[in-house]
């Protein structure tokens, strides 16, 4: 049997989905009546600061309600309601610890609920919700094989991997996965000679 391993499948990852979104709308602090991102001073580059007034991060992009923020050692995307607008400027309603701290918990219990999924025999789909195929072996290298819907066994890096909503999710659209697929199988064909 051949399995083939999607080298250029790093390319794939849809950087929106990377950060736990789910932090600010689970454990965000409130914060004052929200106004849009760009009301605020929330745009690409603007420092953030916390209700003491000291620096929390950077925004890193806005991308329509929500906004990626940096602080320097971890990234999360938070909606722009979490926002409002300071004496120093963009505030959010923790310190760059707290903020911190409230990443790292919530990325604890993305990869406590992979692991959960992440098992023979499960379901995966993308961020488009297409179904992927059924996860045959969860590897010790971190590739995961997957019985591909139309080009049979694949391997996938776990660390693309995430849940949304109850679906185990592989961070790519089914377009952008299954155009991968299709050119490692086109690379992996054998060349025919020319008949004389």
């Amino acid at each position: 049997m051949n399995i083939r391993t999607l080298a250029t499948a790093a390319a794939l990852a849809c950087t929106t989905a990377l950060a736990p979104a789910a932090l600010a709308q689970a454990t965000a602090p409130a914060a004052t009546p929200a106004a849009p991102a760009g009301a605020t001073g929330v745009t690409a580059g603007a420092t953030i600061y916390g209700p003491d007034g000291q620096p929390v991060g950077t925004v890193e992009q806005v991308e329509g309600t929500n906004v990626v923020v940096n602080t320097g050692t971890q990234t999360a995307t938070l909606p722009a309601s979490t926002f409002s607008a300071g004496a120093n400027g963009p505030t959010i309603g923790w310190n760059k610890a707290d903020l911190e701290a409230a990443i790292a918990a919530e990325e604890q219990k993305a990869v406590a609920a992979l692991d959960t999924k992440l098992v023979a025999g499960a379901q995966l789909f993308t961020v488009d919700n297409v179904a992927v195929g059924t996860i045959t072996e969860v590897k010790t290298d971190g590739m995961v094989v997957v019985e591909h819907t139309t080009a049979g066994p694949i391997q996938l890096p776990k660390e693309q991997m995430t849940v949304q909503g109850e679906n185990l999710t592989f961070l790519a659209t089914a377009a952008d996965l299954n155009a991968a697929v299709s050119s490692q199988a086109s690379a992996a064909a054998p060349a025919t000679d020319a008949v004389s």
